[in-house]
């Protein structure tokens, strides 16, 4: 099972928080540590443009979201094994067809951490072999997989390089799509690639450049769908969809803890099925200040300017996002506008989401918690898009605690909630509301080299 939220903002802020405060469970717990308010430390793998949030791995990967404690070589090989029980009270994600499942599910994962003075890098690979209760005919031993992968460089005093790697394949269409949205049981694979350089310029002024590209795809055919205000049903398949991604930002320190920022983004997303392809450009202006030591609030906002056809469409744009550290741990809230995709429905969509992020990593040694409920609303920047239109909103909920209860075994748990609704001039209606519960226990030995 993966758990997500989604929203660009929500994935900055999100994936800080957590880098910070997960442990590698293939490690040895450090001693036990007072719990003290803190500012966040820069993490050893930054986020970079379009990289998931915490939410969006398996359980079986959240070791990737660590830096590595106390390693005893540059280089560490974890392969492990792990076994897991769920129930789902919604396999087709469909709510015309609602059929429950209790799912056994084998999954093996290879991670592999470089930790070097002037680079770092992780990368971590799983599959899932799962077999159903009762709707045996979906028993597949690769019925899920996911691949993460990110790196830093320093290249030279104040310059440093970023890329990033996320792959997932999934038959729960919502854990492929960034936006959660989901078109129903349907085999569908997402993978995004980013790349990024964070320049310091002079002591005051930095510059940081990012480039990504997001693909979807749908394979074969999907379960029933219920399609326009007709009532009728048809055997729909989601929209492909290609994103590229430019992002830009010029930052200016005017005080030791007021920052400013002027940007451009740019956005092209290629859709299949008759949907036109379209041209986003963002400016915008933004500010972040640290009220204190462990509270740091982030504001920027502008046009968002989109072509798309021979029409042009200007809506607003933007992220806010506040982080507090906490003696337990950390919380954070966010909220983004933008222009995307919205998963399997395609579409050029104004896009806003509204998240938050718990962390709690000090309550006990080895124990990592994250709860993340989020809100995303995706609705077609042109209201006349006809056969086209996508107009759906999703509220998703994720709660995932992982345990390491010795040094070679780890328990972990999770749950997630789906509940999505398409309006009523949408033109592929389909409502779903899904309950996803979790729990399992894992293996896995490190192995460090030299």
């Amino acid at each position: 099972m993966i758990w997500k939220f989604s929203g660009r903002a929500g994935a900055a802020v999100g994936l800080a928080i957590c880098l910070t405060a997960f442990q590698a469970w293939g490690q040895q717990p450090p001693a036990t540590e007072q719990p003290s308010a803190r500012p966040v430390e820069s993490p050893a793998i930054p986020q970079t443009a379009g990289l998931p949030t915490p939410a969006a791995y398996p359980l079986e990967l959240f070791g990737l979201l660590a830096r590595p404690a106390a390693l005893r070589g540059p280089l560490t090989l974890t392969p492990s094994i792990a076994v897991s029980e769920e129930y789902n009270d919604n396999i087709f994600q469909d709510n015309k067809r609602r059929e429950y499942d209790f799912i056994t599910t084998f999954t093996p994962s290879l991670m592999l951490v470089v930790n070097r003075p002037s680079y770092q890098a992780s990368a971590g690979y799983s599959f899932g072999a799962d077999i159903y209760a009762r709707e045996s005919q979906f028993d597949n031993a690769l019925d899920r997989q996911n691949f993460v992968a990110s790196g830093l460089y320093r290249a030279a005093p104040g310059l440093t390089l970023t890329g990033s790697d996320a792959f997932a394949l999934n038959r729960n269409t919502d854990l492929t799509a960034l936006q959660s949205s989901s078109v129903g049981r349907q085999e569908s694979w997402s993978n995004t690639v980013s790349a990024g350089a964070a320049w310091q310029v002079t002591a005051r002024n930095d510059l940081t450049l990012g480039a990504s590209y997001s693909v979807l795809r749908f394979l074969g055919t999907g379960a029933s769908t219920n399609t326009g205000t007709s009532g009728g049903t048809s055997r729909s398949t989601g929209v492909d969809s290609d994103t590229y991604g430019f992002q830009s930002s010029f930052g200016h320190a005017f005080t030791p803890r007021l920052h400013g920022t002027v940007g451009y983004n740019f956005t092209y997303i290629n859709l299949t099925q008759n949907q036109e392809d379209s041209k986003t450009h963002s400016p915008s202006v933004g500010l972040s200040y640290q009220f204190t030591p462990t509270l740091t609030g982030a504001v920027s906002g502008g046009p968002a300017i989109t072509e798309a056809g021979s029409k042009t469409f200007i809506s607003p744009s933007g992220s806010t996002s506040l982080t507090q550290v906490l003696q337990f741990g950390s919380v954070g809230v966010q909220y983004n506008r933008a222009v995307s995709v919205a998963g399997g429905f395609g579409g050029t969509n104004d896009t806003q989401t509204a998240s938050a992020t718990l962390t709690v990593t000090t309550l006990r040694p080895g124990l990592v918690a994250v709860f993340s409920p989020a809100y995303i609303e995706s609705s077609s920047v042109d209201n006349r898009q006809g056969s086209t239109q996508v107009d759906v909103k999703t509220v998703t909920l994720s709660l995932g605690v992982t345990y390491q209860v010795a040094r070679f075994t780890t328990l972990f748990a999770g749950y997630s909630f789906l509940h999505q609704r398409t309006g009523s001039v949408a033109a592929a209606q389909h409502d779903v509301d899904q309950n996803r519960v979790r729990f399992g226990l894992q293996f896995g030995y490190p192995i460090n080299f030299d």
